[in-house]
């Protein structure tokens, strides 16, 4: 809908002062550009112009009031305008000026206070969207300031907290990492989003797997110490309790160490998580072994049958050779 201009009526201009350098009549005229800059879509100028009105009626006094106050209402506005403009074109980091305009303008001027909650509404979910992309681009100073934008504005946004702790993941700061995810987790998990408490978690296990796989790697096999890589298990599962591999690996020692109940609960605990068709068969085996040293040997067969991916497959085709009642 378009604007209306104000007429210049009798009124006014005899309201006006003759000498004065500045009249109502040059602060309505510059009024009415603004609006017909609005009614052509030219918002940067109509906001040049309704900034222009406020600086001339300060100037002509008391009897501009009213149009200082039209312009001031009308800025706000305009730069809401703007700002749809870009977000249609999904040019959101240009959006985002715009809207911060929109809230500021309006509280500054005390008005407006409908298109200012549209304005912060749109915020923060903006400020994550560009904080990701930092994120992505590698410019993490960035991508934190746009997460703690969203969090200062709506701080049951998980999102950002999520965006945060990538962040601090990426820069070995795992303490915050986790400070993040777990406010991420709890907020996912009030809104039933499984999908961020996953990808979260697999944030998690890469970090701890890949510590876990170092110190198992370092092991000495004629010592066969497993103190360090037992200890990379507890510290995996305590950041999350449903990592499937670090229970394997416990299970795995359990075995070597003679503790096949706890080898038993270990790779129980490790099937109800893992999903890789690889990594279930080396599960499935050592739960086999443990089944077949507990004298379970139904179980055994039944557990090692289930174990199909190389090289799992070949050693437990051995092993079956050697249960009872599996032939």
């Amino acid at each position: 809908m378009k604007l209306r201009t104000l007429a210049l009526m009798g009124g006014f201009l005899a309201a006006a002062s003759l000498s004065a350098q500045t009249t109502l009549t040059d602060v309505i005229n510059e009024f009415n550009t603004g609006v017909e800059n609005i009614n052509s879509q030219e918002y940067e100028l109509a906001l040049e112009h309704f900034n222009q009105v406020i600086s001339l009626a300060d100037e002509v006094g008391a009897e501009a009031d009213e149009m200082k106050a039209n312009a001031q209402s009308q800025i706000p506005a305009t730069y809401y305008r703007q700002a749809t403009v870009f977000m249609k074109r999904k040019q959101y980091d240009n959006a985002i000026p715009y809207l911060e305009k929109t809230v500021e303008s309006a509280a500054q001027f005390g008005n407006n206070e409908e298109i200012a909650g549209k304005a912060q509404g749109y915020l923060p979910p903006l400020y994550v969207r560009e904080g990701n992309a930092a994120w992505k681009n590698q410019n993490q100073d960035a991508a934190l300031e746009y997460f703690d934008k969203a969090l200062s504005m709506n701080e049951a946004l998980y999102q950002a907290h999520q965006g945060k702790g990538l962040v601090f993941f990426d820069k070995g700061e795992i303490d915050m990492m986790l400070q993040e995810f777990d406010l991420a987790k709890k907020g996912a998990l009030a809104e039933n989003d499984d999908k961020t408490i996953s990808a979260i978690n697999d944030v998690i296990n890469s970090h701890y797997n890949g510590r876990i796989q170092s110190e198992f790697d370092q092991v000495d096999e004629e010592e066969a110490d497993y103190t360090y890589v037992i200890e990379a298990c507890e510290k995996a599962l305590e950041a999350n309790a449903e990592n499937p591999r670090a229970y394997y690996y416990m299970a795995m020692i359990n075995n070597k160490n003679i503790e096949f109940d706890a080898a038993i609960q270990n790779a129980e605990k490790a099937l109800q998580f893992e999903s890789d068709p690889v990594w279930t068969s080396a599960i499935n085996y050592e739960l086999g072994l443990a089944y077949s040293n507990t004298a379970e040997y139904e179980k055994a067969c039944e557990t090692l049958q289930k174990v199909m991916e190389e090289p799992f497959l070949s050693r437990a085709e051995k092993k079956l050779e050697t249960v009872p009642g599996c032939n």
